[in-house]
């Protein structure tokens, strides 16, 4: 039992000192905002596609979406094939466009950003009532989650 308890210790500290030395490597490499937000544009498609991907799924997919298909059964294929053809449609369709006139409106790092940029909304009206969406929607997002 001891012996069980000192692996367990001498593992969680060995991975908290990863974690420590992965998060100095990466704040030595880190510049400015566009290399903390976006690896400094460097990132190929299959990272940044799988980083888009887990920052949007989270943690519902792996517990929301499978506690529902336990529960709907068979059902519940039409929300596994939607979230399959809406996330392949949203790369296919938005990400390469997105990147590049992100890019081209001055180096736009965020969605309201992007927007306000694009629209040439100098008052920041359009980046405000976006961020304010994104707030709301986020607030009942994690609210459903509990």
């Amino acid at each position: 039992m001891i012996e069980n308890s000192f692996a367990i210790s001498a593992t969680f500290i060995v991975y908290l000192i990863l974690m420590l030395a992965i998060g100095v490597y990466a704040y030595k490499r880190t510049a400015n905002s566009e290399d903390y937000f976006l690896g400094g544009r460097s990132l190929g498609p299959w990272p940044a596609a799988l980083s888009a991907g887990a920052s949007d799924m989270s943690g519902w997919l792996l517990l929301g979406l499978p506690g529902y298909a336990y529960a709907a059964g068979i059902e519940s294929l039409w929300l596994a094939g939607g979230l399959l053809a809406g996330t392949y449609l949203n790369w296919l369709i938005c990400a390469k466009r997105l990147r590049t006139y992100s890019i081209e409106v001055d180096n736009a790092l965020t969605i309201p950003e992007f927007l306000s940029r694009r629209f040439e909304d100098k008052s920041k009206l359009l980046q405000t009532i976006s961020a304010f969406f994104i707030l709301l929607f986020f607030l009942f997002y994690t609210s459903l989650a509990w």
